[in-house]
């Protein structure tokens, strides 16, 4: 198990600072805020995380943008089966099926269709909004299973996983020391509507590129050899 610290000031949150740097689009007081995230239209993916507790039981139902077209889609990892279990919105209007009951508590990260190609063309935003869902003082657990496990940060939180030549990530995540060589950590490019894959390489093993993700978004950690771990963040507000 890695343990890593998030420090962060009252000032800090104050003006917005729920990371290791500043960020444009998150604001915060009293470990409240909101994160805004792009889902590029026309049938593209985005690769998300819920970087907050809605207070409401993070329903997928109401986590995500409610005029996501006909057609639209979640796709929530299965890391036991290795595929995606996929949730359709349907009907005319639109609504995700009857009785859909989905989670997409913090730290677990989905992927999410805005309609189809030739529907829903147009770029919609989605607000995740709601309070960190880590005490002051407190720790949250990204579980590294075998193979693949589709991750979010528990916090909302910006900076680097993998950074080159090194066995880890920076101060705040650490995903380099719990992996082996040939492991990977994949993030989505919206634009290309593709993986960006950074590896272990060499002996000993360190990263072979840097891999940087923001609040609000959803990765892939390949873990190639196991030992089955977690990378734990632990919040201190100072």
């Amino acid at each position: 198990m890695r343990t890593k610290t998030l420090l962060l000031t009252a000032a800090a949150l104050a003006a917005g600072l729920l990371a290791s740097q500043a960020q444009s689009n998150v604001y915060s007081a009293n470990v409240v805020g909101y994160v805004n995230k792009t889902l590029p239209g026309n049938g593209k993916f985005a690769l998300l995380a819920n970087p907050f507790d809605d207070g409401n039981g993070n329903q997928l139902t109401n986590l995500l943008n409610g005029s996501l077209p006909k057609q639209s889609q979640v796709l929530i990892w299965n890391p036991s089966l290795a595929t995606f279990a996929t949730v359709t919105k349907v009907g005319s209007p639109a609504n995700w099926p009857a009785g859909t009951t989905n989670t997409l508590p913090p730290g677990i990260g989905f992927f999410v269709r805005n309609g189809s190609p030739g529907q829903g063309a147009v770029d919609l935003t989605n607000v995740f909004s709601g309070a960190i869902a880590v005490a002051n003082g407190g720790s949250a657990t990204n579980n590294l299973t075998l193979n693949f496990t589709l991750n979010g940060s528990p916090v909302p939180y910006s900076g680097n996983l993998a950074i080159l030549g090194q066995n880890g990530g920076d101060t705040n995540m650490n995903f380099g020391g719990p992996l082996t060589k040939q492991s990977q950590i994949l993030t989505w490019d919206n634009t290309l509507q593709t993986y960006n894959t950074v590896t272990k390489v060499g002996s000993p093993a360190t990263w072979g590129g840097t891999s940087v993700v923001g609040p609000g978004d959803g990765f892939f950690i390949f873990n190639k050899n196991g030992p089955v771990t977690n990378v734990v963040e632990t919040l201190n507000l100072q």
